[in-house]
Order: C-alpha cells, then structure tokens, then sequence
C-alpha cells in the first residue's frame, strides 16, 4: 500500500550517476541530496509516490521511465536495508517531500495507507502555501469519485502502460523544471526592495488566513490616500511582491494587497496588475487571480482579460487557476465573449487542457445553463468523439443534459 521508494540521483553530462553518500533511503520518496560534485551543482527533488499494493506493476514501469529521466530513481530493493523501521521512514519521507505523486485507482481508493498519505500531503500543500499533489488515473476511476480534496488537482488520466509511466515522468519532470526556474531566481535577496518602517509596521501582525487583520492594516493604508489619488504606501507595499519567499512580510503583504484591491480597486493599473501575473513566485500570482475574482463580483471593467488568459491556464498551479476561471466564469453572463474561451479551449491539442475547458463548462451549467448554447455544446462533443476524448465528452454530456433544462438566452434582455 505504501508508495514506492526510489532514489533520484544527478547525472553528469555524459550520462554517468554521480556518486552520492551512503544514507537510508525511505519508503516512497525519490530522494536527491545537495550535489559537491563540481560538474554539477543543483538541489535535485524528493518526490513521494503514493499508490496500491495492487498496481506496483504500473509503479514500476514509472519507476523505469523516472530512471530515464534526468532524476535516475533507485529501486527500493537497493536502498531500504533489512530492519529499518518504515513507519518512520514513511513519516520521514512525507514530511520532506518536495513532490507528491498519486497513482489513482479503484485500488488505491480504498487504501487506507494511501488516504492518510494523501490527506497528509494536503495539509502540508495548506502549510507550505503550495500545491504538491500531482494524481494520475490509472483506471476508468471519474474524477469526480476522487475525494473533495483531489477534485482540483488537475487529475490525468493515463494509460497502466508504459505509455502512461511516460506521460507520468513527463509532468514530473515539467513541475520540477517549472519550480526550479523560480527558485533559482528567488535564491537571492531582492536587493531592490526598498524596506518602509511604518508599512512594515501595518502590516507585520497580519498572519497566514488573518483576513480581518490584512483587512484592518489595508484600511489604514487607504486613508493615506492623497486627494490626487496616490498612495505612496500602496507603491511601496507592492514592490514588497519582490521580497524573499522566507521573508514573512511577504505574505502579510500579499494579504493586505488582496484586502486593499477590494477597497480601492481604481488604485491598481494594468502595469500592476501584469506584473503580478507575470512573477515568479505563484503566491503572488495566485494572489492577482484572488483580485480579479473578487473584482468579478462587483468591478469586472477593472479586469484585463489577457492576464486572466495567462492565470487560468489547465497547467498552472491550481492556487492561481482555480480563482483566475472563477472570474472568467462569474464574467461570462455579461460578458459573453467570455465563453469563448473555453469553447476555443476545447479545440487544443492537449487533451488535459479539453478536460480543463469542458469541466469549466460543467460548472458554468450547474448554475447558469441558461447562457450556454446547446447548439454549441452539441457541436463540440460531436468533434470530440472524433478524437475519443472520453473524459472532455463526459463533461460535457453532462453540461448539454442540464442546459436543455433551460432556455437559452441568446443576447441582451432587452435592445434591438
């Protein structure tokens, strides 16, 4: 039941494992240590894989393409020694995970040592403020049997073929590259943030989830709004976006960004708001895609399409997604252009990003099927079984049951 223990060890150019000191390696971790090796140095990533005593099979055909990789797992079976206690090597390795990878099944839905290292796992995502669950379907399993707190993992369905274990270290290594780029820039102190005493006070009892505190600091700051418009703190609190990942006033201040965006949304530009988009870190820029859907309820003209466009991508971290489709989707009954996004999302070549698209559009049905044209549904799902796209079909079967319910509102109530 426990996830398969590999280690991943770097590689030099020509392909050779470097040699890495001799430690015990845990149960379910690819492990990787900080390299001296003057050819290479990098930080390379723990990555636990979870999944059923019933598809190790499956597991191991990862593991070999892993091995492939530029990771090069170990097998358990050469890394684990005879009497290591491995419900602490098990604890050990949840804990320092970098990467969490959830073979799904029937199987592994009804294990119990996979339900508590999945359920461990989230409450680190809510600890680190990042996601690092990445789950794989392996079976005919829907992603809507998936427990609540996987329905927004992005779930893929792959094949239990070598196929599959290809796609599986394929989106491995995708997230491990996407993260290192950022933190190889975050590494270094932001030498241009320059630092405010009085802002520092505001903000510095604002913790993690203290809304009423960002709230409270976010009011203060609005009142030293000049009556031309500008606040010289709200400049200075947004350079703080640019302040170290272990700074804690970075998350003080993200919190009060969000808070003061509600209060005096005009005070935000586009060049604000694309530079927020546009960073490294995806804490601010799930903090932007909490802005606009916020702004959704009751400011959508404050919104620039284009950097929702960016934000609410099928691949993004679902902390920057999952609030950037949540304004597309509370903008799409005035603003009907919006819809076309998803539609021309159902059109990609990528068969995750049609999954994405044709959930969205489940969603939008669920509460507002009168907008949706079922001629259009229609049509799509028509294109789909051209492709066999089964899961982006099912969604979509689903959203066209609901919309005929309804009837269609084609335009504006009233006009010409």
């Amino acid at each position: 039941m426990r996830g398969c223990p590999i280690l991943a060890r770097p590689v030099r150019k020509g392909g050779t494992p470097l040699k890495c000191p001799a430690r015990v390696y845990y149960s379910g971790i690819f492990w990787s240590n900080l390299i001296e090796d003057p050819e290479i140095k990098m930080k390379a990533n723990r990555i636990f894989v979870s999944h059923s005593s019933l598809d190790k099979e499956f597991a191991n055909l990862a593991v070999a393409r892993l091995r492939k990789a530029d990771m090069v797992p170990w097998a358990d079976s050469e890394n684990i020694l005879v009497g290591d206690d491995i419900l602490d090597g098990l604890g050990s390795g949840l804990k320092t995970m970098d990467l969490f990878v959830l073979i799904v099944s029937a199987a592994s839905l009804k294990s119990s040592w996979v339900e508590r290292e999945v359920k461990f796992a989230i409450w680190q995502e809510i600890k680190r403020k990042e996601a690092l669950v990445l789950p794989f379907i392996i079976d005919d399993t829907a992603v809507e049997e998936l427990p609540w707190y996987l329905t927004k993992a992005h779930a893929r369905h792959i094949g239990p073929d070598a196929a599959g274990a290809e796609v599986l270290a394929g989106a491995v290594r995708d997230v491990i590259a996407r993260r290192s780029a950022f933190h190889s820039k975050a590494s270094e102190k932001a030498p241009g943030v320059r630092r405010d005493l009085r802002l520092d006070r505001l903000i510095q009892n604002v913790g993690l989830g203290d809304w009423e505190s960002a709230t409270h600091a976010a009011l203060e700051m609005v009142r030293a709004t000049d009556f031309s418009g500008h606040n010289e703190l709200l400049r200075v609190l947004i350079n703080y976006i640019d302040l170290h990942e272990d700074d804690t006033l970075l998350w003080s201040a993200l919190h009060t960004i969000e808070c003061y965006a509600e209060l005096a949304p005009s005070q935000f530009d586009y060049a604000t708001l694309s530079r927020m988009a546009s960073h490294q870190n995806f804490s601010v820029r799930s903090t932007v895609a909490s802005i606009c859907m916020r702004w959704a309820q009751f400011a959508p003209d404050r919104i620039p399409v284009d950097v929702l466009l960016k934000l609410s991508v099928y691949d993004e971290d679902w902390y920057v997604e999952a609030p950037a489709n949540a304004a597309l989707k509370s903008m799409a009954r005035s603003v009907r252009g919006i819809l076309g996004i998803f539609f021309a999302r159902l059109r990609s070549q990528v068969a995750e990003e049609r999954a994405h698209a044709a959930h969205a559009i489940l969603e939008i049905a669920k509460k507002e099927a009168e907008i949706l044209d079922p001629a259009m549904i229609e049509a799509e799902i028509k294109r789909l079984r051209s492709v066999s796209d089964k899961l982006a079909i099912s969604s979509l079967l689903k959203a066209a049951a609901l919309v005929k319910k309804t009837s269609y509102l084609s335009g504006y109530k009233y006009g010409l």
